[in-house]
């Protein structure tokens, strides 16, 4: 059963790779590096993290991979992401697409849009510090 849903998941990343080679739209921002989970909003209400959650990253690398770590399951899940026009697309985490709200040295917010179990639209806003 892993073996299959690991074989699964490498033909939606080869999938989604080689859709994202294609071709290059817009200057991409320097978002390479380790980005650490700082903050997070509901629909505009603050959600207080625990402190696993603090510990969650994004790290965005060269070629279009980056690493997700989950801080309270203490996982790390391997994926593709590319970047059109404000706009970043993670493999593991689609069809969720992330927009940049904004990008400074040592500071990125993402906004995404989602539908909840009861079919209502969210937005979800997360706050990343870089890690040095």
């Amino acid at each position: 059963m892993n073996f299959m849903k690991i074989k699964s998941s490498l033909f939606i990343l080869l999938l989604f790779l080689s859709f994202s080679c294609t071709e290059e739209v817009g200057p991409e921002p320097d978002l390479l590096g380790v980005w650490i989970l700082s903050g997070q909003t509901i629909d505009g209400s603050a959600i207080t993290l625990s402190d696993c959650e603090k510990q969650s990253t994004i790290e965005f690398q060269k070629d279009n991979f980056c690493i997700l770590f989950d801080g309270c399951a203490g996982d790390s899940v391997f994926s593709g992401w590319n970047y059109n026009y404000e706009m970043i697309n993670v493999a593991e985490l689609l069809p969720a697409a992330f927009y940049i709200e904004s990008l400074e040295a040592n500071s990125l917010v993402m906004k995404r849009n989602d539908i909840t179990p009861e079919g209502n639209l969210q937005e979800t806003v997360l706050s990343y510090s870089r890690k040095n």
